[in-house]
């Protein structure tokens, strides 16, 4: 038994050697491969912690590549960048108390959301993050996502990538 799907695997080297916007397109048709969830999101952290912004996206209409959100002390900061612990909101009432968007998300047609720091060096570079329905964070589809967290992080090694 091999650890990572060899087809995969060969998806994964051939993007890391084209770019991180090749590894945020090959992860993303991962994720939202996995049952009920539909859009997935990169945020880099700004290398003196003050903003984030999205890098990647697998919804470009709806999430956007592009524009800043300073880090402050609400929930979702505190959580990610503060605790370094991820946010699963299986549903919209368990999202709410991090994600202030959420009925914005909800009329999007999303009702599941995880965030998941993603640290190298003890410092969180980035998340990524992904969006569903109502009731699509399962077990397993965590623990799938939880199998390429390692993958994800390599994003924010790339020269520049939180400068954007």
């Amino acid at each position: 038994m091999t650890a990572i799907d060899p087809d995969f695997a060969r998806r994964v080297s051939a993007a890391l050697a084209t770019g991180p916007e090749a590894l945020m397109a090959e992860l993303s048709a991962f994720c939202t491969a996995l049952p009920g969830i539909t859009a997935a999101t990169y945020l880099a952290v700004a290398p003196d912690n003050s903003v984030l912004h999205r890098i990647g996206t697998s919804d470009p209409e709806n999430l956007p590549v592009g524009g800043f959100d300073p880090v402050d002390d609400g929930a979702w900061c505190r959580r990610i960048l503060g605790e370094k612990r991820a946010i699963i909101g299986d549903t919209p009432d368990a999202m709410r108390p991090f994600i202030p968007e959420t009925d914005d998300l909800v009329a999007m047609g999303y009702g599941a959301t995880m965030c998941v720091p993603l640290v190298i060096a003890g410092e969180v570079k980035g998340t990524i993050n992904l969006l569903g329905d109502t009731g699509a964070l399962t077990d397993e589809v965590l623990a799938h996502v939880d199998s390429i967290l390692p993958i994800a992080a390599l994003i924010f090694t790339f020269r520049g990538i939180s400068d954007r």
